[in-house]
């Protein structure tokens, strides 16, 4: 099942450059709150006293969904940015060619 959900949203992301950029938006909104999550977590771990490493990890993992989201999130809108210029390209070829 998970992966025909993976499937569909390639599928979309592949036809509709408006359901790529949407989906970057989602994935950074995403990440950010995963990242507030961990931060959060390691600060309430920090205030009931669990050890050092584990609020460091909680910490490191915060920032690192947090890297992610924002670069996979900017990559996938500035692919569809290029995706929708080529488009208007081709149809824009389209009707010259069509016209002539």
């Amino acid at each position: 099942m998970n992966l025909v959900i993976r499937l569909i949203i390639v599928a979309l992301a592949a036809v509709f450059p408006n359901f790529k950029f949407s989906y970057g938006v989602f994935l950074i909104i995403g990440m950010t709150l995963v990242s507030a999550f961990c931060f959060f977590a390691a600060y309430v771990d920090h205030i009931h006293g669990q050890p050092a490493w584990m609020v460091r990890n909680e910490i490191l993992y915060g920032i690192g969904a947090s890297a992610i989201g924002w670069g996979l999130g900017l990559a996938l809108m500035r692919q569809a940015k290029r995706h929708e210029a080529i488009v208007k390209n081709n149809l824009g070829e389209y009707v010259r060619k069509r016209d002539a």
